[in-house]
């Protein structure tokens, strides 16, 4: 597999109501197909709030994947470590069969070390998943934890993302409990 990578990059702020965007793309060949991809991110963050919007995409052949995700983040004062969240997204992967998944979570987080360059989080709630089903009302339930990790170094940010999503309806009888991972490093 070949990929190449170009990076684009805006400017970071820690407390502006100014958006931080950055944006990157590439091409890649693998198994005789080739293809693009893009990765587009847009974030504002204040000392109470953070709010996120992330789109990436591929396209290899016939076959194509796409990641829509917007997250908003509020503390319950400048002093306290709870937070609440509400994350919505939207994922399409022909390589897997997947017509569509709407996922929708919410619940509360909690700054588990915060520290001259980043902090520690960790979260707990509801979420639920309507995959297929355009105008369905069935959902799948899950309960909802995850762990972030954000660390500033310099010109150089990561971001390290666990979330684990265990089933709780039986509404789908397969099991569709999962656990994601997400890595970023931007300069």
């Amino acid at each position: 597999m070949v990929l190449a990578v170009a990076l684009l990059s805006g400017e970071e702020g820690t407390d502006s109501t100014v958006w931080s965007q950055y944006a990157r793309g590439g091409l890649s060949h693998d198994q005789g197909k080739s293809g693009g991809h893009g990765y587009y991110r847009i974030n504002r963050k204040t000392v109470t709030s953070f709010r996120d919007l992330r789109l990436f995409g591929y396209g290899l052949g016939d076959d194509s994947y796409i990641y829509l995700r917007y997250k908003s983040s509020t503390k319950y004062s400048e002093n306290v470590k709870l937070y609440n969240f509400t994350t919505a997204s939207y994922q399409k992967n022909t390589r897997a069969d997947l017509a569509m998944r709407y996922h929708f979570n919410q619940g509360f987080g909690n700054f588990i070390n915060e520290y001259n360059n980043g902090h520690v989080t960790g979260e707990l709630g509801h979420a639920y998943d309507m995959s297929d089903f355009l105008n369905d009302t069935r959902k799948t339930s899950y309960l909802k934890g995850g762990i972030f990790w954000d660390h500033e170094l310099g010109k150089i940010s990561t971001k390290l993302e666990t979330e684990w999503f265990k089933q709780i309806s039986d509404v789908v009888t397969t099991d569709l409990s999962r656990v994601q991972f997400f890595a970023e490093i931007s300069y």
